[in-house]
């Protein structure tokens, strides 16, 4: 063959094949050498404490890990909200609030005042706001809502039934964490939007569930100002920890235990009680030889009060005693008189302690709703009771419509999906809080919790020092003192 007609043949297979070969590393190269230029997105670590370390938790850490780190990151954002373009061709004339709450049963007492306060903050809605401005018109709330009887069975025929009869526009949970913990998958099913006033267990929102968002602290940080507290009088104190066999409160000692190893602090006696218990005496006989300073209690309402006469009857003394729950309530100190003086709650509101529209201003955090007096008001009337005083569970459940209204407004949607996005981005104030979630999970960032202490026949906050309305007593005085009229006196 000729010289000549060796060169003519240019794109032999060969010479094609390695054309093809070079441009492929090529742009490979180039891209590879453009994504190590530019920074990576970080990867996202949560604001809150798990008291250990989950499946769930890990599993979600590390998806969202190499998704931002493989994924080219966009250029820095400010979030906004979708607005319409076109407003729908029909709105309807009220916005249907649907809820399974227990009235009745072993949670009915807390369940009832949540509720209580759930209508008190749907007045304020309808009759003071005027209603959830959509597309230019005002639209008011109504509420659909079955006793559940605090029943995790009840509660989930409710919640379908709420979803799939009543067409309800949004849902607000239950009360207590077992039953939310049963109610969340039915709104995830639907992909209805569940707004959880009554659920503290983190695990609730470690589930993958993308429709539920909390309004509490989560559970695992409950008794975590509780401790700090208690080392604010007390030098290595040893501790006791007893606490219900439920989902909230195994989260709630599971923060007490995962805290206290982080301070080096001794817990002598940790055990959990049946969901069920009708005698603490065999718990009760292994702590008193023991002689702890401080008793650390995860209860609800019924076995919190049970423990306390149980506590009083046999004399066995701590010096500091905090409790989920029951000593929250003015009728703990009723039924207990002069034997509730000194007892601690962690509480997540309190009458006196709420924030302002003042406080939200100087945080530079959009307030909304009523303040504390006009809160308070309204529940009076709902109760019908000129000196009620509301407790935390009724400020939550009125925070949760608060929350909910003011999403729909930014959305100007009533899709649970649109209105769910804008709950993962609001940060906003109410008399209630804070409140701010992470946007995956819906677990609750911002909002904080208090201490408050029975002290001469008034619940007083005494924890953080900050919002402190008294000094913490310590140590509260012994159960014969307080049968002999003695009370807790900073």
């Amino acid at each position: 063959m000729s010289s000549s007609q060796t060169s003519g043949k240019i794109f032999t297979p060969l010479t094609i094949t390695l054309i093809i070969i070079m441009l492929v590393i090529g742009f490979v190269g180039g891209y590879y050498a453009s994504a190590v230029s530019r920074p990576s997105a970080p990867a996202i670590t949560y604001t809150y404490s798990v008291p250990y370390t989950s499946v769930a938790t890990q599993t979600l850490y590390i998806e969202r890990t190499i998704y931002q780190t493989l994924l080219t990151s966009p250029p820095a954002t400010t979030p906004t909200t979708p607005k319409p373009t076109t407003p729908p061709p029909t709105l309807p004339s009220e916005i249907v609030i649907g809820m399974a709450v227990p009235l009745t049963g072993s949670q009915g007492e807390v369940g009832t005042a949540g509720f209580n306060g759930i209508k008190a903050a749907i007045k304020w809605v309808n009759e003071r706001y005027g209603g959830v401005h959509l597309f230019g018109k005002t639209i008011p709330l109504r509420l659909v809502y079955y006793d559940d009887e605090s029943s995790k069975d009840k509660v989930v025929q409710y919640t379908e039934r709420l979803i799939t009869v009543d067409k309800v526009h949004f849902l607000l949970s239950s009360y207590s964490s077992p039953l939310v913990f049963a109610q969340a998958p039915i709104a995830e099913k639907y992909n209805m939007l569940l707004i959880n006033w009554g659920g503290a267990s983190d695990l609730i929102h470690l589930q993958g569930y993308k429709m539920i968002v909390m309004v509490w602290t989560p559970a695992s940080l409950y008794m975590t100002q509780a401790i700090d507290a208690l080392l604010s009088v007390k030098k290595d104190p040893k501790i006791v920890l007893i606490y219900k066999d439920d989902e909230f409160n195994r989260m709630v000692a599971g923060g007490v235990r995962n805290y206290s190893k982080k301070l080096g602090l001794q817990i002598v006696y940790d055990k959990a009680y049946p969901t069920d218990i009708k005698d603490f005496t065999p718990y009760l006989t292994s702590i008193a030889p023991l002689k702890a300073d401080a008793l650390i209690v995860g209860s609800h309402f019924a076995d919190g009060q049970l423990l306390t006469r149980q506590l009083a009857d046999q004399e066995i003394d701590f010096g500091f005693i905090a409790m989920n729950i029951a000593p929250c309530y003015t009728d703990y100190y009723k039924a207990f008189g002069n034997l509730a003086e000194g007892i601690i709650c962690p509480s997540h509101w309190e009458v006196g302690a709420s924030y302002t529209p003042e406080i939200a201003s100087k945080l530079g955090v959009e307030w909304f709703g009523p303040t504390e007096e006009e809160f308070v008001a309204l529940y009076r009337e709902i109760v019908k009771d000129p000196t009620a005083r509301p407790p935390y569970h009724a400020a939550s459940g009125a925070a949760a419509v608060l929350i909910l209204v003011k999403a729909i407004e930014k959305a100007q949607s009533l899709d649970p999906m649109a209105v769910r996005k804008v709950l993962g981005e609001m940060h906003l104030i109410t008399f209630f809080g804070e409140y701010k979630i992470d946007p995956v999970t819906g677990i609750q960032i911002a909002h904080k919790m208090i201490l408050v202490q029975w002290q001469k026949g008034n619940l007083v906050v005494v924890w953080p020092p900050e919002v402190a309305k008294s000094k913490l007593v310590f140590p509260i005085p012994t159960w014969a003192e307080k049968k002999a009229g003695k009370q807790a006196t900073p």
